[in-house]
């Protein structure tokens, strides 16, 4: 299943509830950066996440499962 940008955003942007996920888009690359937040801070971050890490299903959800996994040992569970 394909993914787009705006698709992908709003998934990451809910993946990380009850903390924050938020997004900065950059549309000249369909990519994005990722830093969840606790509301004053940063907890985890992914610098660049590009098209390719996004655009399928699987990929996507690699990748939050791997952010969720960082936040888990630092003993944020959601």
């Amino acid at each position: 299943m394909s993914i787009d940008l705006a698709r992908a955003v709003h998934i990451v942007e809910k993946a990380f509830l009850p903390l924050r996920g938020e997004v900065r888009e950059d549309r000249s690359d369909a990519s994005f950066s990722l830093a969840v937040t606790d509301g004053s801070r940063v907890l985890a971050s992914v610098a660049h996440v590009a098209r390719g890490q996004y655009g399928h299903a699987g990929h996507l959800a690699a990748l939050i499962e791997q952010t969720r996994l960082e936040l888990a040992r630092d003993g944020h569970y959601l």
